[in-house]
C-alpha cells in the first residue's frame, strides 16, 4: 500500500517532465525529449540532492513554459487569432509544473529522501 501511494505523490512529477518532453519533441529535439522521458528515473535515488534537483528542475521547466507561453501568445496577437483560450492552457500548465514540485513537502517523500532533517 505504501508502494502506491509513493506511486502516486511521483506521478505529477513524472507527468510534468513528460509533458516538457512532449513540447521539445513538438519542436523537433528528439535528445532533450529522450533526456526528460529518462529523468524521472532519479527519483529512485533516495537522496536529499535528487529532491531539491528534481524541484529545481521543474522551476526551470515552469520558466520553459511561461517563455513558450510568451512566445505563442505574441505570435497569436500578431495573427489576429485568440489567444485567451490557449493562455488559459499554459497557465494550467505551468500551475501544475511548479505544483509538482511541491509534492516534496509531503511527510512520506521526506522522510523517503531525507528531506525532514
Amino acid at each position: 500500500m505504501r508502494s502506491l501511494k509513493l506511486s502516486f505523490l511521483l506521478l505529477p512529477i513524472v507527468l510534468s517532465f513528460w509533458l516538457l518532453a512532449a513540447h521539445f519533441l513538438r519542436n523537433g529535439n528528439v535528445v532533450l525529449c529522450i533526456a526528460l522521458v529518462v529523468f524521472p528515473l532519479l527519483l529512485s535515488i533516495r537522496q536529499r540532492w535528487v529532491a531539491r534537483f528534481i524541484q529545481v528542475a521543474l522551476g526551470l521547466s515552469a520558466l520553459i513554459w511561461m517563455q513558450s507561453t510568451y512566445q505563442m501568445v505574441s505570435e497569436r496577437l500578431i495573427m489576429g487569432d485568440n489567444w485567451m483560450r490557449m493562455a488559459a492552457i499554459m497557465l494550467g500548465v505551468m500551475s501544475f509544473t511548479i505544483l509538482s514540485a511541491c509534492v516534496f513537502l509531503h511527510s512520506l517523500l521526506e522522510k523517503r529522501y531525507g528531506l525532514s532533517q
